[in-house]
Formats: structure tokens, C-alpha cells, sequence
């Protein structure tokens, strides 16, 4: 017989995410500094609000004639010290032609 862990409260992941001290708008404000010409920034916590997973949606003219890799290592550069607290980071480097051929997908996603 196992014992189930008691439902999480909104008060546990609040607690949870102030442990991290990473937020959806804390990440999106540190890229929104950083990151030059930045856009649109869309930060999704994957993690149900413990700051420990996020989705990134980076747009900016800097990634154009940049490969895919090269785009990651720059976002993961400039949030060096914060994915030291972060789990997991998922994400979408695009040029502002390639948003505009992609975003209509993540109406659903990201309220947009």
C-alpha cells in the first residue's frame, strides 16, 4: 500500500516557487534586459508554478543568420546564473519572419 502525497495547494506552489526564486515574469524580465531587440518574450512555466521547468518564445532580428544551436547557447548564456535553479528550459529562437509564419500555433498555448 502506498501512501499518496496530499493534493498540492495553490499555497504549496507559491511556496514552492519562492524556494526557486524563478518566476515566468522574473525569467521574462531578466531576457527582456539581456537579450537586445528582444521582440517578443514569452515565458511558459512547464512546472505547475515551481519555477523548476519553462517553455521560452524568443523573437528578435539578433538570431537572423544565426544556426538553431549557436541561438541556444546565446539565450542559455545570457540566463547562465538562473538556470542554475532551473530544471528544465524548452525553447523557440525565431526571427521575426519566422514568428510571424509560426505564431497562429500557439494561440492555444500562450493566449496570444
Amino acid at each position: 500500500h502506498l501512501d499518496r502525497p496530499a493534493s498540492t495547494t495553490m499555497a504549496d506552489k507559491k511556496q514552492k516557487e519562492a524556494k526557486t526564486g524563478i518566476t515566468k515574469d522574473t525569467l521574462a524580465k531578466v531576457l527582456k534586459e539581456r537579450v537586445k531587440g528582444l521582440e517578443q518574450c514569452i515565458v511558459v512555466d512547464t512546472s505547475g508554478g515551481c519555477g523548476a521547468m519553462f517553455e521560452l518564445y524568443l523573437v528578435t532580428k539578433e538570431f537572423e543568420g544565426v544556426a538553431l544551436l549557436e541561438r541556444h547557447r546565446m539565450i542559455q548564456n545570457t540566463l547562465k546564473e538562473e538556470l542554475k535553479e532551473i530544471h528544465a528550459l524548452s525553447m523557440k529562437t525565431w526571427t521575426p519572419a519566422q514568428w510571424e509564419k509560426k505564431k497562429h500555433k500557439l494561440e492555444g498555448i500562450t493566449g496570444i
